[in-house]
Parts: C-alpha cells; structure tokens; sequence
C-alpha cells in the first residue's frame, strides 16, 4: 500500500536562503547555495570518526554539505574536532540544533525503558549552550531541529512506543525550538526533516509546520528501498510523487529550499540493499524536478553509530554506489 511506503529511518526537512523569520519580517543571513539550476549535493549520517581522506573525497565528489546522526549526546570538543576536518576539506556541516533525544529531555536509558507517558519536552537551556559553545565555527552552515516530528526518539514509533502518534513533537513545540535556536544564533538557517506521507493532502501537523514557517531548509526522505513483509514496496516512488511532494511544500511555503534524500544504504529488514542500478534511476528522477533545490545521499556509515549490527559504510561497502555518485557529480 503505498501510503505507508515514503518512510525513512533517519528523516529530514531542509531549507534555507534568503527566508523570513517566522513571526517577523526579517531577513535571515543564509549561506549561498550553488547557483541558479544548479541542485546542492549533501552527504546525510556522515560517522563521527572519520579519517581526514573521507571528507576530502566526499568534497571531491562534488558534495557541498554534509549531516550527522549523531548530535548533543557528543562532547563540544569532539563536535569541533568534526567540524575542523570538515571546514579543512572545504564542506560545510548541519549540526545538531534538537534533533537529537538530549534536546527533547531523553537519556540513554530511555531507550531500553522509555517510562509510561514520557514525552519530548524541549531543553531549551541545554540546546542554547550547545549552539552557543559552537556557533563560531565557519563550518556550520544550518542547524537541524527536527527528525520526522519525533519519530526516532525513544518516544518514536521508530522506538515502538505505543503513544506514537500522541506522543510526536507538536508544531508548537517546533515554532519554540526555532525561536531559541535562533535566539542563540540568527545568523544561520533552520533545518527539519520529514518524510512524504500518503500520496494527497498532507497530515495537518506537517501543513502547520509549513504555514508556520518553522523551516528554512526541509529535508525530504523519499527512499525506494524500502521493504515489508519481505517486499519491496515502491521502487518508482521518486518518479511517481517526488515532484507531487516538492510542488506540494512550496507551494504552502514558496520561500522554502527543499533538498530530497535519495537511499544509498541497507538497513536490515526494513531497508534492502540500494543497487547501482536503483541509485541511478532515483538520481535520474531527481534531477528532473525543476522545483528540487538540492540532493541528498543517504548514508556515509558506519551503521555502528546507532547501536545496530552491521556493516554499511559507503563508500567502503558499496563502492559501486559511490562510483555512480562520483560519475554524475564529481567536480
């Protein structure tokens, strides 16, 4: 059924240049994307302990921006040592601005026993220090404030929580955590992600978010790798609605960037393995849509970095895919 297919593991909205603040006239300072026609390349998931040559080959390979997995439950020093290798090979970083279970009140522990009833509750101090303590650094070039409305926090259904969908961030709760991440540093875009949804009207928590203006960049995940019940599900989904989805965002919010999030990954169960063969077709599709301000691939491992047994780690272990990257976007 394809209402449930356009799902992702790690979500995404992304957004930028040139938008009004919402609630103000203001303009807010973006950095300069690549140019008129020209979609922006992003890497998403990219592991924290990374030799120097990945970045270098990722910026060769023409991508531009890259984003993380992992956020506030990291160090401040470990966060700038990620950001010094990125801003030495010239790319620029989406950090952690409440993505991550630690600005929504969570603790490991969590994880393996969420408490009944427990909800994301916006640590507002906690986030505004970690920006504060980072924001200097020239790499930065958004922050990213939400992942699916919540999904994949420990009170996600991606955590099995029985409350989802009672329990996802509410559009108030993200209008708030753009207000104070913005608060501690206006200079930079906001960033979300999200995945399609079914194919028609949009639910009213993602039309409130866009009426809102609570993004300046969304980053859309539209994997065709996904599988159920051992099948899988809808491998033309970029052909079919990909253009459906962006038209749809822009046109209830016009000024937004809207990046799409193709798949370049396995996820054991959920995911299969992306084939050259499939990166092409999805690649082939998306750049098509006139309306598409940038491309995502998903992602540059190791699968390691969530806890889950694996792998995966392009380009390493799919070589073949990264090739095709390299081939169609390579400066």
């Amino acid at each position: 059924m394809k209402n449930n297919l356009i799902v992702t593991v790690l979500a995404i909205f992304i957004f930028s240049a040139g938008c009004a603040l919402a609630g103000d006239n203001t303009t807010l300072p973006v950095p300069a994307d690549s140019g008129p026609g020209k979609k922006l390349i992003s890497m998403k998931g990219v592991g924290i302990d990374l030799p120097q040559q990945d970045f270098i080959d990722m910026k060769d390979a023409g991508v531009e921006v890259i984003s993380t997995e992992w956020g506030m439950e990291q160090s401040v020093g470990t966060a700038r040592a990620f950001l010094d290798q990125a801003q030495t090979a010239g790319l620029k970083v989406i950090m952690d601005g409440g993505f991550s279970s630690t600005a929504w009140g969570f603790t490991d522990s969590d994880w393996q026993r969420l408490p009944k009833g427990k909800r994301p509750v916006w640590q507002k101090e906690r986030v505004q220090s970690w920006i504060n303590a980072l924001k200097d650094h020239p790499a930065i070039y958004a922050w990213d404030i939400s992942n699916e409305f919540g999904e994949n926090l420990p009170s996600g259904a991606g955590a099995g929580c029985p409350d989802w969908p009672n329990s996802r961030i509410t559009v108030e709760q993200l209008k708030q955590a753009r207000a104070d991440v913005l608060e501690a540093d206006p200079t930079r875009p906001i960033h979300a992600r999200m995945y399609g949804g079914d194919v028609g009207e949009f639910p009213d928590h993602v039309k409130a978010m866009l009426d809102n203006k609570i993004a300046d960049i969304i980053s859309l995940n539209l994997y065709s790798n996904y599988v159920s019940n051992n099948k899988l599900q809808w491998p033309t989904v970029i052909a079919d609605a990909g253009a459906f989805f962006v038209e749809a965002i822009k046109r209830r919010q016009p000024e937004v960037k809207v990046w799409m999030s193709l798949s370049a990954f396995e996820y054991p169960g959920q995911f299969q393995r992306t084939t050259s063969e499939d990166l092409e077709r999805d690649i082939a599709e998306a750049v098509k849509i006139q309306e598409l301000d940038g491309i995502s691939f998903f992602c540059w491992g190791p699968v390691d970095q969530w806890d889950v047994k694996g792998d995966w780690y392009l380009p390493r272990t799919g070589p073949e895919l990264w090739t095709v990257i390299k081939e169609k976007f390579k400066n």
